[in-house]
């Protein structure tokens, strides 16, 4: 079992895994904010037990999967899993395909990174990989580009507003994001709440 990041929406099936034998692995960091966060269940058993640094593969079952450390991107434990063969590559919480992102800045993460992240993402996909985000639906090389594009257009808007000594309450008054609400906003994360973000992100 690999966690692509400590939250607790993709580590809350550890303990049953790692009860029924699974070796669950992760980022170096995973284990440090899972332990932090009391989220390590009863007698740590959901705890990762491998750990890494920047990147390690597996060969298993027939298939080579590369697990890699991009940068500090929606935490600073994230991990993309490629399955190089199969052409399929997991994106976790780096990438909310179709949605504004969650970037936790409490746990490292950071606009500019995610950025970089999916970029990288890009750099491995063709026009036929199959992406899995934290969040959305299954995606592809095309849906990265545009979520890179939505973020460097929102984070341009947000930072020429700090850069005019726009207070956060007067940005938000000036709705800029207003052109990506339709198309990103969702349940968790409206265009007032994705301003607010980048506003903590970019000041």
């Amino acid at each position: 079992v690999i966690n692509t990041h400590w939250h607790h929406d993709h580590t809350g099936g550890n303990e049953n895994l790692g009860k029924g034998g699974a070796a669950i692995i992760a980022h170096d960091n995973v284990r440090v904010r899972m332990i932090k966060g009391d989220v390590a269940g009863k007698n740590g058993i959901a705890l990762p037990v491998i750990t890494f640094s920047d990147t390690t593969t597996f060969h298993f079952n027939g298939h080579e999967i590369h697990a890699f450390h991009p940068v500090n991107a929606h935490t600073d434990g994230d991990a993309i899993i490629h399955f190089r063969d199969i052409n399929v590559i997991h994106a976790g919480d780096v990438l909310f395909n179709g949605l504004y992102p969650y970037i936790d800045v409490g746990s490292g993460g950071s606009v500019k990174g995610t950025i970089k992240a999916l970029t990288q993402i890009t750099k491995i996909a063709d026009d036929e990989t199959t992406i899995i985000p934290g969040h959305g639906p299954i995606a592809t090389k095309a849906d990265v580009l545009a979520t890179i594009e939505m973020l460097k257009a929102t984070s341009s808007l947000i930072s020429a507003l700090i850069k005019d000594g726009k207070s956060l309450d007067e940005i938000k008054a000036a709705n800029p994001l207003a052109a990506y609400d339709t198309d990103w906003t969702w349940g968790f994360i409206n265009t007032e709440r994705m301003t607010v973000l980048l506003h903590g992100l970019l000041k």
